[in-house]
């Protein structure tokens, strides 16, 4: 599946659902949730199929954080600023809500317009709008349905002695959140990842937003008018994710970034383009990689096999697919479980390890009984490491594991 296409998760369909409102202590050390409590329910105008619904009066949770040892070190997840109000979480959801109802006419499309040229999904994709500005958080049980599926895949591979790894893939509007329109600055709020951050600290989930919105004061790590981030935006988020394993175990020897000398801008990969909306300036960012990518060897789910060049991206719609990659920074295997943002990101991945494996998580499908069987993988394949990328917008859908 392409950049260009919409995942069977963003199809939409107009009607109306209730939705639970949660209301939350005020944060405290930056950006972090404290405590949340039971509220009441707001309508949603226009909702993904099948999005599982919050439910309108959740039990109140007051109890501590999980304290298992399992945390990422601070320098896997550095500090995030924190939105400047958090009228959503803090009682003050109602005159949150007026905002967003006084802009109707903006949220009456598809998408979403933001300053300087930059677009957004709107809430056909998966609550994204709403998930933008923290009007659609995770619910109590919602929240512990994530906790217990990965900290499940977490215990059961260190039982192996295999790295377990959580890349959650920022949404344009976190690292970008200045480029939200003015209206909604007022109502930005915390979401669900903040949420599971500070909730479940013994997730190993990795948050690269920090050196995401560094690298994009000089240079774009996301296009105006596409949701993903670039190739370049890619190449950044390997190297804090790297970083990030290089300093939590030795099992993969020392992992490295390909060497590149700049960057080409283009202005492919238009998603709004079939609302003939452009951006006011080129800003899909590629690496030039210097010396050239290996060529990697893709294998198809049919079997079929064929050499491809290595700075190609493994698309989503080939997916499950494997490769290998002669004269790979290490000699090392990986299971890549991940959706569309995995993309760009198979480009230094497939660079840096001698074999992957790479099927869709399946979390946007919310067909209970179609995530992949990662144990099973595993067993199968016996990677040197799991990695779990998952796109920060796609934390809307809990795992429907039953």
């Amino acid at each position: 599946m392409s950049l260009r296409e919409l995942p069977p998760d963003q199809q939409a369909k107009k009607s109306v659902r209730r939705w639970g409102r949660l209301y939350y202590v005020p944060l405290v050390i930056l950006f972090v949730l404290s405590a949340v409590a039971a509220g009441t329910g707001y309508v949603v105008k226009k909702h993904i199929e099948n999005t599982p619904p919050v439910p309108a009066t959740p039990a109140a949770v007051s109890g501590p954080v999980s304290t298992v040892s399992h945390a990422l070190p601070a320098s896997c997840r550095p500090a995030v600023t924190p939105p400047a109000q958090q009228l959503w979480l803090t009682g003050k959801a109602d005159k949150a809500e007026s905002v967003w109802d006084a802009h109707k006419s903006d949220l009456s499309k598809d998408y979403v317009l933001g300053k300087n040229g930059y677009v957004f999904w709107n809430d056909i994709q998966a609550m994204n709008f709403s998930q933008a500005v923290g009007r659609r958080t995770l619910s109590v049980d919602e929240a512990k349905t994530w906790h217990a599926y990965l900290a499940s895949l977490r215990d059961e591979l260190a039982a192996q002695n295999i790295p377990f790894y959580i890349v959650v893939t920022p949404a344009k509007w976190d690292v970008y959140p200045q480029e939200l329109p003015d209206w909604a600055q007022s109502i930005r709020g915390s979401g669900p990842l903040d949420q599971l951050l500070h909730q479940y600290p013994d997730l190993p989930i990795i948050d690269i937003r920090t050196p995401l919105r560094d690298a994009s004061k000089t240079t774009p790590v996301y296009s105006r008018v596409n949701s993903h981030w670039t190739d370049y935006g890619a190449y950044v988020g390997w190297k804090s994710i790297t970083d990030c394993i290089n300093t939590t175990t030795s099992a993969l020897g020392t992992l490295t970034v390909p060497a590149m000398n700049g960057v080409t801008t283009s202005d492919k990969n238009n998603e709004f383009a079939p609302f003939n909306i452009t951006s006011p300036v080129p800003d899909w960012t590629t690496p030039n990689y210097e010396p050239a990518l290996k060529p990697v060897t893709l294998t198809k789910s049919d079997g079929t096999s064929s050499f491809v060049p290595g700075d190609q991206a493994t698309d989503m719609s080939l997916l499950p697919a494997s490769t290998t990659t002669a004269g790979a920074a290490t000699d090392k295997s990986a299971l890549f479980v991940r959706d569309s943002m995995g993309n760009s990101l198979s480009i230094p991945v497939q660079q840096e390890f001698a074999q992957t494996w790479q099927v869709r998580h399946n979390f946007d499908m919310t067909v209970p009984g179609g995530l992949p069987d990662i144990p099973k993988l595993v067993a199968q394949h016996h990677p040197d490491v799991v990695i779990l990328q998952v796109a920060e917008r796609h934390l809307n859908f809990p795992p429907a594991t039953k």
